[in-house]
């Protein structure tokens, strides 16, 4: 994994540097070729994690992007996080659930219709546990968690051109990343001791190996000679393998989803 992840990312610094090299010229003619693009979006994001969580949780979100377009190069910044704090209820627990991405990718147009890029993504789902039993007793015991993804990816694009619709494009990425997991403690007191450890029971700081593709459809239509509408439909699906203590946990899966809609600015 180390090896992969490796080229990966030794692959993603020759193409920065290529960007480098195409970025220097002047600095006069450099601002005067490069475009500026910045958007806001609202929508929807769902998280299931079905090894930790009984069903998955949905916020109601937002991302915000910013950008610079220069012949045939794109640099972007995505940040995208819960408006909002999510209801999730376990069978021991109640709690509530947010959710935050920012991923930062550069994207070369190799031929008309398509483009390749790469990137780092890190993305965190944050969870606030409260047992059931000490919310009934009056003095609630509350136990943080979190599920953290970080990495580089690399991936493909293909744009359909419209003359009067806009564009329509379709995404894959390929993701190698690192899972950083913090579990709390199970609350389930019917455990017992000689039973053989399983997913559910893991507590503390448990990091494993991610990888994964990000699927994406969005359309863009200008709405003038510098508005755009755009709405992105992406799918963020992971398997994560974890060795702890002698045992292994291979394929522990989950899943981002989310559609936003919203507008951008070229200047």
């Amino acid at each position: 994994m180390i090896k992969h992840t490796y080229l990966l990312t030794k692959l993603i610094s020759i193409i920065l540097l290529s960007s480098t090299i195409a970025f220097s010229t002047s600095a006069e003619d450099t601002f005067e070729d490069i475009r500026f693009i910045a958007g806001a979006s609202l929508g929807y994001s769902n998280f299931s994690f079905p090894e930790k969580l009984d069903h998955s949780i949905s916020f109601s979100s937002a991302n915000i992007m910013i950008g610079a377009i220069k012949d045939k190069w794109q640099l972007s910044v995505n940040g995208s996080f819960a408006l909002n704090d999510a209801n999730v209820s376990e069978e021991e627990d109640i709690g509530k659930a947010s959710r935050r991405d920012l991923d930062i990718t550069l994207a070369y147009q190799a031929m008309p219709n398509w483009s390749v890029f790469a990137g780092y993504k890190s993305g965190k789902t944050t969870m606030d546990f409260t047992s059931r039993d000490s919310e009934d007793e009056g003095v609630p015991i509350t136990v943080a968690e979190f599920y953290q993804q970080k990495g580089p990816y690399i991936g493909t694009g293909y744009t359909f051109k419209f003359e009067k619709a806009g564009n329509l494009n379709f995404s894959v990425a390929y993701a190698m990343l690192d899972g950083i997991n913090q579990f709390g403690a199970n609350t389930d007191e019917d455990e017992e001791e000689e039973e053989e450890l399983e997913f559910d029971d893991l507590t503390g700081r448990v990091k494993g190996d991610i990888t994964g593709i990000s699927v994406g459809v969005s359309w863009t239509m200008p709405l003038s000679s510098n508005v755009l509408f755009q709405t992105k439909f992406k799918i963020n699906s992971y398997k994560q393998d974890i060795q702890i203590d002698g045992h292994t946990f291979e394929n522990i899966t989950d899943k981002t989803t989310s559609l936003h809609v919203g507008l951008a600015y070229v200047y």
